[in-house]
This record gives structure tokens, sequence and C-alpha cells, in this order.
């Protein structure tokens, strides 16, 4: 007996429709994923500013030292946010949260090395413009020189670490 005509294509469209729904589910994921790496993100870069600014304050060394601290201290609370709730559905647990805290900060190191690199390159810049002279003063050019370097130093990191330490 031969199948109705016209049974292969609402085969095929039930097939596509599957594909279909399972790419938007994706893109829906990713996209809640970003949002959720961004919240925690900006949490860190207020936390990241935080330190910097009472790093800078409470000592009389100026640059990469408090920068470094600065990200570290940031980087160690994102990945239990991260983890807790970024990622909630790929979780580290047990040994893997070792694993998973290792590879994160390996990952992570590379997005500090951006910016504290970065961090000293614009501060670096800024200090030879006239204009930050004026009414910036000495705290103003680091938080604004950190602040430019975390989002690029952020977009890295995001970047190895959605590909490496959650792969789906």
């Amino acid at each position: 007996m031969r199948a109705p005509v016209g049974s292969s294509f609402v085969k095929l469209h039930r097939v596509t429709q599957k594909k279909i729904a399972g790419w938007f589910k994706s893109q829906i994921l990713l996209n809640v994923s970003v949002i959720k790496y961004g919240v925690v993100g900006c949490t860190g870069i207020l936390v990241n500013l935080g330190t910097m600014a009472l790093l800078f304050t409470n000592s009389s060394q100026r640059g990469r030292v408090q920068s470094g601290l600065a990200n570290i201290v940031s980087t160690m609370g994102n990945f239990v946010f991260h983890n807790l709730w970024t990622f909630s559905d790929q979780q580290h647990r047990g040994l893997r949260l070792v694993r998973g805290f290792l590879s994160f900060a390996f990952m992570s190191v590379v997005g500090i090395c951006v910016t504290t690199a970065a961090y000293v390159g614009f501060s670096r810049i800024a200090a030879h413009l006239t204009i930050t002279h004026f009414h910036l003063g000495g705290l103003g050019i680091v938080l604004t020189s950190q602040f430019i370097a975390i989002l690029l130093g952020g977009s890295v990191s995001y970047g190895l670490n959605r590909e490496f330490t959650w792969a789906r």
C-alpha cells in the first residue's frame, strides 16, 4: 500500500519544525545566559571598582598591583555566581567544582591579563591628555581606565569560559 500523496511532505515538515524549534530554544537559552553573564559581570565590575578604589585610597602604591588584585577578587566572586546562576544547568559539583574553578581561573587569567594591560595602556594615555588634569583627578582616571579595561577583559573571559568551562 502506498502512502497518501503529500505524507512525505508532512513528515519532512514536522522534522523541519522540530529543527527550527530546537534552534529557537538554543538561541533563547544562549541569550538568557548572555544576560545572566552580564548581570553577574556588572556585579563583578562593582566589586572590582570598589576593591580598586579601596586599594587605591589605602595604599601609596599606584598601578597594576591594585588592578590585578581587584581583578582576582571579582573573578572569584564571579565564578561562584556563574556556577550557581548563569550556568546552573551545567553546574559544577563535587570534584568537578574544583576542576571547573581551575578551568574558570585559567581562562579568566587571560581576561585578567587583557584587563590589566589595557588598564595600564589607558591610564598612561589619560595621563598625557591635558583635559584629565582639570576635573577627573587621580581616582577618576584610575576608575575610568579600569572600567574600559574591564569591558575588554570581560569579553575575552566570557568567550573562553563559555567555550571551555561551561561548554555544552
